[in-house]
């Protein structure tokens, strides 16, 4: 099957951008296209859901299957998409698809918690079939997520097995929700050890929360 991700970007995150385009690069199963909409910001306002409408706009009508959406900050493990496109597919292939719940990791005060929505799942673990109706909340919608998983059919979320990613907080940046880097009474379990990295993640990816992503170079 083909498939695609949407990489939404302001240009403002270049080191997890790269990072991000090294963990796809490692997965097990890749991608036909990887689109990130980078244009240049006009003003201060948090565009994710316009460069997700655009990315989905110009992926029509190229015979894919299945398009990831993908933020640049977070975390995936080498067999994300092997994984998704497997569930998917047992799922009947849906519309709609993604995990139920999510760990959020704050890698400024290396701490986490675990956010359960067992309705939708957030953008950053969705797929979506393509050449889709949708209908676009504003371009300033910083939760575009909540707007496709309302409305679009044969909606599934999924629990997997495994830790397959993570959504990875640090407040740098104007892209999407800042709920998970405001609300920091939410990370309510410590990791100053690192387990939680190190039980899942891969040396480079280890290398780069604990260490890189705001280094000086």
């Amino acid at each position: 099957m083909k498939f695609a991700v949407i990489i939404p970007d302001r240009n403002d995150r270049p080191k997890f951008l790269k990072n991000l385009r090294r963990m796809i690069a490692a997965q097990t199963l890749q991608p036909d296209e990887v689109l990130v909409i980078d244009f240049p910001a006009t003003d201060g306002k948090k565009d994710i859901t316009k460069r997700y409408k655009e990315g989905y706009n110009k992926l029509r009508n190229k015979g894919l299957h299945a398009i990831f959406l993908m933020e640049n900050d977070d975390w995936y493990c080498t067999t994300y998409f092997e994984q998704m496109m497997a569930a998917w597919k047992l799922s009947d292939c849906p519309d709609i698809f993604g995990t139920s719940n999510t760990i959020y990791y704050h890698i400024e005060i290396n701490a986490w918690f675990t956010f359960y929505h067992s309705t939708r799942s957030m953008a950053m673990s969705t797929l979506i079939r393509p050449d889709l109706n949708i209908e676009w909340p504003v371009d300033e919608d910083p939760y575009t997520d909540i707007s496709l998983w309302s409305q679009l059919q044969s909606k599934v979320v999924y629990i997997f097995p495994e830790l397959i990613c993570l959504g990875i907080k640090h407040g740098t940046g104007l892209c999407g929700g800042e709920n998970h880097s405001t609300a920091m009474e939410r990370f309510i379990h410590d990791d100053s050890n690192f387990m939680l990295l190190k039980n899942h993640m891969d040396e480079d990816s280890l290398s780069f929360y604990k260490y890189q992503w705001n280094a000086d170079v």
